[in-house]
Parts: C-alpha cells; structure tokens; sequence
C-alpha cells in the first residue's frame, strides 16, 4: 500500500546533555540518516516492518527519553507506580514508538524535509525541532547524540491500521 507520509520533527531535550552541534542540526543529520538506509534498503522500501524496526533501534531509539515520555503520560499517577511499573512503562512507549514508525518508515517514499526555523535562546535547557515531509503531515520526533526525547506530537499517521468502528 503506498500511502504520503508527512513528518513534524518535536524534539524536547536537555542542552546539558548537548553536544556543540545545535540542535536543528542533530535533528536534521539523523533523518538524513535514516531517508539514506531507506533509500539504500530495498527491504525496508518493500514493507519489511522487522528491517524497519531494527533501523529505528538502531539509530532513533537511543534519543528517546522513555522513563520521562511515561512520567509524563502518568502524569501525578506515576509517582505511585512501583518502579518496576514505571520501567515497564517506560518499555511500552518503546515498543510504540517502534510499531507505529516502523510501518511509517516502510511508507517513506524520498518526499522533501524541510526543516522550520528553530525558536531557542542560548541559554534553553528544552527545545522544539519542527519539520514537515512534503507533501502530507503526519508526524515524527527525531534527536540526535547528546539530545533525548521526552515528547512525540502526532497530528496524523498514515499507513497505520484502523480499528474497525464500533456499533453505538
């Protein structure tokens, strides 16, 4: 199924954690390291979720900030969770993030993207990327070494299964 796939890059990270590179940067060089694997991956290009899922553990999982995606989804609730709750937590967005962009990333079909101009004061501990995959706008946060996400905005994913409606 060839479905247009469209990407706003959300990336929230801590600049204590930063490397010298900005952060647009960072953002900007990992997404033109994952359109190249697709590119050069037939596989991937062809549907291979599985190929597509270790791409993402490989290169956008390790700037996920999952502990503190959950936190944040629990909001006052995860103060009493236990911590082997919270870690399992924290396992779960993993495994949603890795389900949901492997299939977009199956779909990704060399569209432009282009990148919004960063909004940051040097001194901002937090940061938003924003970009757009031309044409279509669903939505992807991306990071890069040094940077960690803690929010993914999705406005709209495409390639995704519906759940059939309900009877009401």
């Amino acid at each position: 199924m060839k479905t247009a796939l469209g990407f706003f890059l959300a990336c929230l990270a801590s600049l204590a954690l930063a490397e010298t590179v900005a952060p647009d940067a960072l953002v900007k060089m990992i997404t033109d390291d994952v359109a190249a694997a697709i590119r050069k991956d037939a596989d991937i290009r062809g549907g291979d979720t599985r190929k597509a899922a270790d791409l993402i553990e490989a290169k956008i999982v390790p700037h996920f900030n999952f502990t503190r995606m959950a936190r944040i989804a629990m909001a006052r609730n995860w103060r009493s969770a236990t911590p082997e709750q919270q870690k399992e937590l924290a396992a779960q967005f993993k495994t949603l993030l890795i389900r949901t962009y492997s299939t977009a990333l199956t779909n990704y079909r060399d569209q432009e993207i282009a990148y919004k101009p960063l909004r940051a004061k040097p001194d901002d501990t937090e940061v938003t990327v924003k970009s757009d995959v031309k044409p279509t706008g669903a939505t992807q946060t991306i990071s890069a070494p040094g940077w960690r996400w803690s929010t993914v905005i999705t406005t709209r994913s495409t390639g995704s299964p519906r759940r059939p409606e309900s009877a009401s």
